[in-house]
């Protein structure tokens, strides 16, 4: 067949016309600012003060500084993310399908992204299974938890953890290579719930960009910065690290992140009831044994309990509890974590294990920590929340 000259120029300009309207491989974003507006359109890329997208066939620049989120309008499902998570010390958690140990470079390969080559004094911790209601307290207080030695954590048949300190000295897909007291042993990794690393200086304020994929990642970020690609975005990670994430993977990108530490924070309530009446006057009680700041966490007696507001924007509230370090001997305290006057978290401490908590809190008004005595007195039973904070 031969096709006249004339109508071959015409077709080649309607399919040109065709491809320039819809650009293979662009993304539609809604994209909210901080003065409450909203713009939809194909996403373009990022520049260092600003994002750039297309609405309307018109494009348009939104600076860093009055942006609030983005978001994919047409979000790819995930039948699930990897079980291992990664968390390193600014407060992002990898979702990781492998792990490998190179010369104090943790390799950490997330799905269907590249690997992400990260020092170890970058990591705060590895966990290798999915938490239950019995082993998240468990694990979130060593986490939370200040450590002058690696600590492999053993998760026994009966969900309880067992924390061993020591060095690690490598890391496959199969074991954990660990030095205890000069030997080196090769734990296997079915056997074991994680390992937190020793402590090391965290970043005093969090990044401002929280990038959160659909295979459970959350990536804190200190910046976007310009790709090469229009289909993806590069993040700044701790250790000068950049990684590049496609935008069909990603679920939401927000702006002014951040964290509030409650102990800096003035209670919207505050109360001491103490176990046992007296003619001692309330407002003293509450002066000696009720809730109050010690540096960036709060210690209180039983009886206790103290209220804050939730400022818009806060998603988790974090941190953990255990006995105050001056107690010796006390009996056993209930503790309670009520978000909007309901009971989201609740732990009994019979000894000096510190108990850690991550807690919903988006669109919530208020949340309320309780420390309640055991049917044993209130003797002995002060505690210390260790930095319970807000986090965007």
């Amino acid at each position: 067949m031969i096709v006249h000259p004339l109508f071959a120029t015409l077709w080649s300009i309607v399919l040109a016309g065709v491809f320039a309207a819809a650009p293979a491989g662009s993304v539609v974003v809604k994209v909210q600012t901080v003065s409450g507006q909203q713009i939809e359109g194909n996403w373009v890329g990022v520049t260092d003060q600003a994002i750039e997208i297309e609405s309307d066939s018109t494009p348009q620049q939104v600076a860093i500084d009055n942006l609030l989120s983005l978001r994919p309008v047409a979000t790819a499902e995930s039948n699930g993310g990897p079980v291992i998570h990664v968390a390193l010390s600014n407060g992002s958690s990898i979702a990781a399908q492998q792990l490998s140990w190179d010369e104090g470079t943790i390799q950490i390969e997330p799905r269907r992204q590249s690997v992400i080559a990260m020092p170890v004094d970058q990591v705060r911790s590895i966990r290798f299974r999915p938490g239950t209601a019995a082993t998240d307290p468990q694990w979130l207080g060593l986490v939370e938890k200040d450590h002058r030695n690696d600590v492999m954590v053993i998760r026994r048949d009966n969900d309880q953890l067992d924390p061993i300190g020591g060095v690690v000295v490598g890391l496959d897909n199969d074991k954990l290579l660990f030095e205890l007291d000069g030997d080196k042993i090769e734990a296997p990794l079915a056997r074991l719930e994680g390992v937190v690393f020793r402590s090391t200086a965290a970043a005093n304020t969090s990044p401002p960009v929280k990038v959160t994929d659909i295979y459970g990642s959350v990536f804190l970020s200190s910046r976007l910065e310009p790709s090469e690609s229009v289909e993806a975005i590069e993040i700044r990670l701790p250790g000068q690290v950049t990684h590049q994430i496609k935008m069909d993977q990603i679920r939401s990108i927000t702006w002014a992140g951040g964290r509030v530490m409650l102990s800096s924070e003035s209670p919207a309530e505050s109360e001491m009831t103490p176990y046992l009446s007296t003619k001692v006057p309330t407002k003293l009680i509450a002066d000696w044994f009720g809730p109050h700041a010690d540096g960036e966490d709060l210690v209180t007696s039983a009886g206790g309990s103290v209220e804050y507001r939730v400022g818009a924007g806060f998603e988790t509230l974090a941190g953990s509890v255990g006995r105050d370090q001056g107690v010796d001997v006390g009996g056993a305290v209930l503790i309670k974590i009520l978000v909007d006057d309901q009971v989201q978290w609740e732990q009994t401490l019979a000894d000096s294990t510190p108990m850690g908590f991550r807690i919903p809190v988006a669109n919530a008004r208020r949340v309320r920590l309780e420390v309640l005595p055991g049917d044993d007195g209130d003797v002995g039973d002060q505690v210390r929340f260790s930095k319970p904070r807000l986090i965007k």
